[in-house]
């Protein structure tokens, strides 16, 4: 089974694959992967081109891929982590982004970009809210949720955190 974890920078998808590693899941971590592969350029920021980042992942051996674009990337089972805009945005600052960065990043999550995207991708979808879990009830609850064949996103609106 190969499992995306997907989400907008700062929701704990970096966190949780480390738990489904220990797990014995070989994970593939797209933002180093990408960049080792030559599958994108650097601008001002870095830009991936996601077709042949897709391509190069069919000869890859893995179960999870992780990161904002593991979404795009064909698996079985898209696990989506998401958290309120007002915390994440107190996260991204902690980073070394831009003010710019941090709050496209907060409007992409509350406008559920990622989440939408990976609706139109991906067959089966997982939503769980990171917000006030530590990663251990993540991981937990998205292991729950695949052994019992859940699909389920579309419950939270973080519109009213803009």
């Amino acid at each position: 089974m190969k499992i995306a974890l997907t989400g907008t920078p700062g929701t704990g998808k970096t966190t949780v694959s480390k738990l489904f590693e220990e797990q014995g899941n070989k994970t593939v971590h797209l933002t180093e992967y990408v960049k080792e592969k030559g599958l994108g350029e650097q601008k001002e920021q870095f830009h991936v081109n996601v077709k042949e980042m897709r391509e190069a992942l069919k000869d890859e051996d893995f179960n999870v891929v992780e990161g904002h674009l593991s979404h795009h990337v064909p698996v079985d089972i898209c696990i989506v982590l998401r958290t309120r805009p007002d915390l994440l945005r107190g996260r991204l600052e902690k980073r070394d982004y831009s003010a710019e960065k941090v709050e496209d990043n907060v409007e992409s999550e509350a406008l559920d970009v990622i989440l939408s995207e990976a609706v139109q991708e991906q067959e089966t979808v997982i939503e769980i809210d990171t917000t006030e879990k530590r990663p251990e009830e993540v991981f937990e609850e998205a292991k729950r949720k695949i052994e019992k064949g859940e699909k389920s996103y579309g419950n939270f609106d973080w519109t009213r955190f803009l």
